[in-house]
């Protein structure tokens, strides 16, 4: 079966076409004659029963200047606050088709979740955490596709229920800081970059570039989730020292007026913003600095490693008006995944 599912050398978007070679030199040589003059193909390939294991971080850094939007002259000392995730995510295949449909088993082996708030304090236990004693399951194409994510979005749910502090019936729902999307975002950023590649019939040469819209975490709930427009840029493919292709890319982002669709909203209801980012309103994201690098083993079609950094200038209001004071937030982003051998 290893042998089985590593040779799929080709696949369209959706499902289109697979080929498949059996190992044998005559059939090797019929695959090549399939391929694609000058590009080399992409697939996200999995062995059945064989986990993959990957760590996965995602930290920022937010600085808010209270009065950095306003009366000329007037200045305030900037607040910071920082977070960071740090996940070990296991996907194990428990049905493999590579001409359709592969489920995947999801579970978390560990979650940890250090925050300062911007009264430099530090925070209580987060939703996330939570993580280990959940799991889900995924069903994908063989190019990345999620077709079933109806068991995360239920996962995605059961956090956000965890992310409201217990206090008094008459004070109404407060919900504490949470790091809910950014584990949506690194889970979907997983297979990103195959799933959203245009015409992966045609290859990977050097110089291709498409775009696709990625959701960035954010620290305050908002609907619609702010995105980037992300572009992939294949720079290079080179050997390994085992000798297996890997797929080189650069990621570039700009800031995107357009949503994300498919992401599960993690809470219901009205409820308060418990913190700074309970008085803040109509956040504006004026700009991203930045940028990233992914690699891809094309033999092995398993991700390897992608390096996500950029800094957001977003401009917001108070939810009362506190003279000409326009609140200014800097936040530099990381995001980080790294398979686990």
């Amino acid at each position: 079966m290893r042998s089985f599912i590593r040779s799929i050398v080709a696949s369209y978007v959706l499902g289109s076409w697979v080929f498949i070679g059996c190992g044998c030199q005559e059939s090797q040589q019929r695959a090549a004659s399939k391929v694609p003059s000058g590009g080399a193909l992409a697939t996200v390939n999995f062995e059945q029963g064989e986990p993959l294991r990957y760590k996965m971080v995602s930290e920022r850094q937010t600085q808010i200047d209270l009065a950095g939007g306003g009366e000329k002259g007037k200045k305030s000392a900037p607040q910071t606050m920082t977070e960071k995730l740090e996940l070990v995510m296991v996907y194990t295949p428990v049905e493999v088709d590579p001409f359709g449909l592969s489920k995947i088993a999801v579970s978390c082996e560990s979650a940890k979740v250090t925050r300062t708030s911007f009264s430099g304090r530090d925070a209580g236990k987060d939703a996330v955490e939570s993580l280990p004693q959940l799991s889900y399951t995924l069903t994908l194409t063989p190019t990345g596709q999620v077709d079933d994510a109806s068991q995360f979005e239920a996962v995605v749910r059961q956090l956000g229920d965890k992310a409201f502090a217990q206090v008094r019936p008459e004070a109404g729902r407060v919900k504490d800081a949470d790091m809910i999307n950014d584990f949506i975002a690194l889970q979907q950023s997983l297979w990103l970059a195959i799933a959203s590649m245009d015409k992966p019939s045609e290859g990977l040469t050097a110089g291709k570039m498409w775009q696709t819209l990625q959701l960035m975490p954010w620290p305050s709930p908002m609907r619609p989730f702010p995105t980037r427009l992300t572009t992939f840029t294949l720079d290079s493919i080179a050997a390994d020292e085992q000798g297996a292709r890997q797929a080189h890319f650069k990621t570039t982002y700009a800031i995107s007026d357009k949503e994300v669709q498919n992401v599960p909203m993690p809470y219901e209801g009205s409820f308060q913003m418990r913190g700074l980012f309970g008085f803040l309103r109509n956040y504006r994201f004026e700009s991203i600095d930045g940028g990233g690098t992914q690699v891809f083993d094309l033999d092995a079609g398993v991700l390897v490693r992608d390096e996500q950094k950029y800094t957001l200038h977003v401009g917001a209001d108070f939810a009362l008006p506190l003279g000409d004071s326009k609140p200014v937030l800097t936040v530099q982003q990381t995001l980080l995944i790294e398979r686990l051998l």
